[in-house]
């Protein structure tokens, strides 16, 4: 018997940012923009002395702390009269997505209006399983342009918001620093797609027929003529554009517009009814993000919903919609339901026109879902019948194979 996932889930889960900023919220981002390590360790020794302080004969620690605390008033007048006066323009940041466990790269184009002699570029005010790497200081003359990154590391999908944004500018003594808001930005961390090395469940059994024919070869040609492009190993020979051939001498194939609505349509419920199912939320996505890539690199996805809503999909971006669409999924809450089993039957404004394929933590009665493949924890229970194939959350690691039942056991 393995381990019961939702205390691993609630050990694991970080502190959640407060939606209102208090007046420790506020100190904590005093401490964390306007003080360099210097700065923060010469601060740690005032209160330490104050402390040693209390200890009766020892006077010298409150000379120590009475020096320390000169040192900062005389730092903090060169703060804002020095590092503020500084002048400069940013321009747009970029934000490029990432997958979980990566490092994204935030970039700011900066020009100087009059010479700063050390400039940095971080992030602050961020969700608390992001920490953001300083860029190196560099010099930057009056007028003269340069691209600062900073990098961000990840540790699990969402779509975060970076609060802001910060160019640094350290004061002479390199204790304090000026923290100039560029602007904000939107992070989006992708799920770590698990790999589908083979997709046996789809086809199998009676319920699997109606999926077959969207698996040949010849199901992604439309009817209706919308371009040409270059050749590529695999094309079907009769697509081929034989005047374009002719006139540039290497070969090129039509492409066609495929029906709107065709193909699989892939349904994800992430809505759990007890802990263990809503600790069993990222395994899930994690798996839909695999199973929507297999489908999109095939071009056999037609429609795509999270839970009853509908997912806009652009066939050219490379699958970038599908994901953008998993990471903007809210986290799971260990207090809150995503709604009884019995209310949350799916049932699209549209009749969908080609098969469909469920993703979820629990099994759903629905005369429109074809087949079923469901995340658990603990003991695998028996599926029932060839439409439900049940998938232990300990096997979704880097690559796993849909095939028989027997093969997902723990």
């Amino acid at each position: 018997m393995s381990k019961v996932p939702s205390i691993k889930w609630l050990l694991e889960a970080y502190p959640r940012t407060p939606k209102r900023t208090g007046l420790l919220m506020r100190l904590y981002f005093i401490w964390q923009e306007y003080f360099m390590p210097a700065g923060h360790s010469a601060f740690a020794l005032m209160f330490f002395s104050m402390v040693a302080g209390l200890v009766p004969g020892f006077w010298a620690a409150w000379i120590f702390c009475g020096l320390d605390f000169l040192l900062f008033l005389a730092l903090f007048p060169s703060l804002f009269m020095t590092c503020r006066k500084n002048r400069f323009e940013a321009g747009a940041i970029e934000v490029s997505p990432v997958v979980e466990g990566e490092t994204a790269t935030v970039q700011v184009q900066v020009t100087a209006k009059n010479r700063i002699d050390a400039v940095s570029l971080s992030c602050f005010r961020m969700d608390a399983s992001l920490a953001s790497e300083e860029s190196p200081y560099v010099l930057v003359n009056q007028g003269e342009s340069v691209m600062l990154q900073c990098k961000v590391r990840t540790k699990k999908r969402g779509a975060y918001t970076v609060g802001k944004v910060s160019l640094l500018i350290p004061e002479i003594m390199g204790m304090l620093r000026y923290s100039a808001k560029a602007g904000s930005a939107e992070l989006l961390v992708y799920p770590k797609p698990v790999k589908i090395s083979a997709f046996d469940f789809l086809t199998w059994g009676s319920s699997g027929m109606v999926f077959a024919p969207l698996l040949t070869s010849g199901f992604a040609r439309g009817l209706d003529f919308s371009g040409v492009r270059e050749y590529q190993e695999g094309d079907a020979l009769r697509d081929l554009h034989h005047k374009a051939f002719a006139r540039y001498g290497r070969p090129f194939t039509k492409e066609f517009e495929a029906e709107r609505g065709a193909g699989i349509v892939m349904v994800l419920d992430v809505r759990g009814n007890t802990l263990q199912e809503r600790s069993l939320q990222e395994d899930l996505i994690r798996l839909a993000a695999g199973v929507g890539a297999w489908f999109m690199e095939r071009g056999i996805l037609g429609r795509f919903f999270i839970n009853d809503e509908e997912i806009s999909l652009n066939a050219s971006d490379g699958g970038d919609s599908l994901f953008a669409a998993l990471a903007r999924i809210p986290a799971a809450s260990p207090f809150k339901k995503g709604g009884p089993a019995t209310e949350g039957v799916w049932s699209p404004a549209a009749r969908p026109m080609g098969p469909v394929l469920r993703l979820g933590l629990h099994r759903e009665e629905n005369s429109l879902v074809h087949k079923q493949v469901l995340v658990c924890g603990g003991k695998v229970p028996t599926a029932a019948g060839d439409d439900t194939l049940m998938v232990h959350c300990s096997l979704l690691n880097d690559k796993i194979s849909l095939t028989r039942q027997e093969d997902l056991l723990p």
